[in-house]
């Protein structure tokens, strides 16, 4: 179905949704025979002896067979580009509703006839495909980025009303081929401070690109893959460096606090009586918390040059920061005074921090958040 009948349909479904009980004698009144019609049917599925409904289906389903068939006769007398796509448009609306009264005994009873326009909705569907594989032809002559756009909408069209018709997968695939927006991503430069790899990085941003795009025309290839596919003449090249990447100096700090808890039980004491209590206290200890941290930053250069004419289409800077940390605790003194937490950091060792390609990677994890948005954002203009 095409977005004429989509939205009568899905009009009808929500008006039938909050008035289940209407006939559709005030949808006829006002010329909507299409809805009257549905209304009625709807009615008489559940209550076949309506008066009312059988009353405003006798008039709505023939008045909407003779609106639709004019509005037909109509199209056909003008000269207006892709008529027929309004053509199909209507005589599927008088299907659909032919089979909603072939469907319902009691319209049924009242239209023992119910005609179906399958022959007329199959010429139609052929006119139309050609209407649209023409035109297609058309634009391929242009020979224009935005006319090979065009070309692969018009063959997708002509495939909607008629699959497989004439040549036009084919034709779809190449049109698809000439409109697309080739992008070579280039290898990702790192500093040679480290033994460092960007191969995650970047498969993971082709991936966003790829899986989440932002624009079904534009295509992206390594240079290996653009050469597997014959990509002589890319259009643009996305190439991306770390600029910097520093590992910082590891740096300690410590805290100590004083902490206490009253009312423990200390001890106890024997009365005179020769009876025991016990004796309730103040205990301390001193809370000593490390904390270990090391620091790793730097920048992405992003730039972007159009081909052949090897012009900067647009540069940006990305910068990254990552911080590791580590805390743990130690105490001297009575260990009662210490909180469930407090004792819990005290049972804690030291991590050992990621090494520089471990740090690398969570440091570009803010970068991928700034830079995918960026790339989606600017290839979605083509």
């Amino acid at each position: 179905m095409h977005n004429l009948i989509r939205i009568l349909l899905s009009s009808v479904i929500i008006g039938l949704l909050f008035t289940s009980c209407s006939t559709g004698k005030k949808a006829y009144e006002r010329g909507d025979y299409y809805t009257a019609t549905l209304k009625a049917v709807n009615r008489l599925r559940s209550n076949p002896d309506s008066e009312k409904a059988l009353s405003a289906i006798k008039k709505s389903y023939p008045a909407a067979l003779k609106y639709y068939g004019e509005k037909i006769d109509y199209s056909l007398n003008t000269d207006r580009p892709f008529k027929y796509d309004e053509i199909v448009d209507y005589y599927e609306i008088m299907n659909y509703l032919s089979d909603e009264v072939s469907r319902c005994p009691a319209a049924l009873n009242i239209f023992p006839n119910v005609n179906f326009y399958t022959t007329e909705l199959s010429q139609a569907r052929n006119l139309a495909a050609e209407e649209h594989y023409q035109a297609a032809l058309g634009q391929e002559e242009i020979d224009t980025r935005n006319s090979w756009k065009e070309a692969y909408y018009h063959y997708q069209q002509a495939d909607c009303y008629l699959p497989g018709y004439k040549d036009t997968g084919g034709r779809m695939l190449q049109a698809k081929f000439n409109a697309t927006f080739k992008v070579i991503v280039e290898q990702i430069q790192v500093p040679r401070t480290y033994q460092l790899t960007s191969d995650f990085f970047l498969n993971q941003v082709l991936e966003a690109l790829q899986s989440e795009r932002p624009n079904e025309f534009v295509e992206y290839y390594s240079p290996e893959s653009a050469k597997k596919s014959g990509i002589t003449y890319p259009d643009q090249v996305l190439r991306m460096s770390f600029d910097e990447f520093v590992i910082g100096q590891v740096y300690d700090k410590e805290t100590v606090i004083d902490v206490s808890r009253d009312s423990v039980e200390v001890g106890t004491i024997t009365l005179s009586d020769g009876t025991e209590k016990k004796v309730y206290g103040t205990v301390k200890a001193k809370l000593i918390n490390y904390r270990r941290e090391i620091s790793s930053k730097g920048l992405l250069d992003v730039t972007i040059i159009d081909l052949p004419s090897n012009q900067v289409d647009s540069q940006r800077k990305f910068p990254g920061q990552f911080i590791w940390l580590t805390e743990w605790s130690s105490f001297n003194g009575d260990e009662r005074a210490l909180s469930r937490d407090q004792l819990a950091s005290c049972n804690k060792k030291p991590v050992p921090p990621p090494g520089p390609q471990g740090m690398f990677v969570e440091f570009t994890r803010p970068i991928y958040n700034q830079l995918t948005p960026f790339l989606k954002s600017f290839y979605s203009r083509y």
